[in-house]
């Protein structure tokens, strides 16, 4: 079967990037996929700073399209290794290539603080991003979809890359969690990772719907034998925040206190004058 990960890339709200870092250990970001010149781009606000550090020091990445939730008519799922390569967009140029409407379309957020001139003026921290190319390295394959946000996406850790596989979780806290392959193929003998435990990453991820403003992530990090991953260490929560006023209007200003200060930093940085 073959994939058009550009027509998944448009078809698709929210996507999952999963890459090796310099450390030899695996990450993953959900993102906004975005098309920029026939390429599949994220472009990060810059209070995303930290993330476009440790993706400047990828060395193999996988791009997932599992969550159909908002996508368009004609959304399939399907995986791609890719190449990441990171460059800062301080001006803000992304917006005159059509992904900017592109972003506003799929996610609501942005809609509200840079959809019109007036929004990108008033909200100007806002517009430079981080634009993260992502470049299909080798074929596309098939994953299942995920079901809901009890679902995960399992990237095992190869000589190549991360392979990726969507699963059912048996129970995110635990710290010996059992996942089910949603495909049809079911397991190979051994499990998961035949032949031993493998270094591997348990990614999942949720957001209010329909208007996407609350977010969560969780990735679990450890070593996966036969069908359970054994957790070294995990990041997040998959609980979304609580949808009253006070709370949203704190994340506003989080996030517009981060874009500042990532900008401050960046502008102050020798190295900002020759990227």
């Amino acid at each position: 079967m073959s994939f058009n990960v550009i027509a998944s890339a448009n078809h698709a709200a929210r996507a999952e990037l999963a890459w090796r870092g310099a450390d030899g250990l695996l990450d993953a970001v959900a993102i906004v996929p975005l098309v920029i010149d026939d390429a599949v781009v994220a472009a990060l606000p810059f209070a995303d700073a930290a993330i476009a550090r440790r993706l400047l020091d990828a060395t193999a990445g996988t791009l997932v399209f599992s969550d159909s939730r908002m996508a368009l008519k004609g959304w399939s799922p399907c995986a791609v290794p890719v190449s990441v390569d990171v460059t800062a967009d301080r001006t803000g140029e992304w917006t005159w290539t059509g992904a900017l409407d592109q972003e506003v379309r799929k996610h609501p957020p942005a809609r509200l603080l840079i959809d019109t001139a007036i929004q990108r003026r008033e909200h100007w921290w806002y517009v430079p991003r981080w634009i993260v190319r992502l470049g299909p390295r080798y074929g596309a394959y098939a994953v299942a979809r995920r079901h809901g946000a009890d679902d995960g996406v399992l990237f095992v850790d190869t000589a190549t890359g991360p392979v990726a596989r969507t699963v059912a979780v048996e129970d995110w806290a635990s710290d010996a969690v059992r996942v089910t392959p949603l495909d049809a193929a079911g397991l190979a003998p051994g499990g998961l990772a035949p032949g031993g435990a493998r270094s591997a990453l348990l990614f999942g991820h949720d957001f209010s719907i329909p208007d996407q403003e609350r977010s969560s992530r969780m990735a679990l990090h450890g070593e996966l034998a036969g069908s359970t991953l054994a957790v070294r260490r995990r990041d997040g929560a998959l609980e979304l925040p609580e949808p009253r006023l006070l709370p949203r209007l704190r994340a506003h200003y989080r996030l517009e206190r981060a874009c500042r200060r990532a900008l401050a930093a960046y502008d102050a940085s020798p190295s900002a004058a020759a990227t």
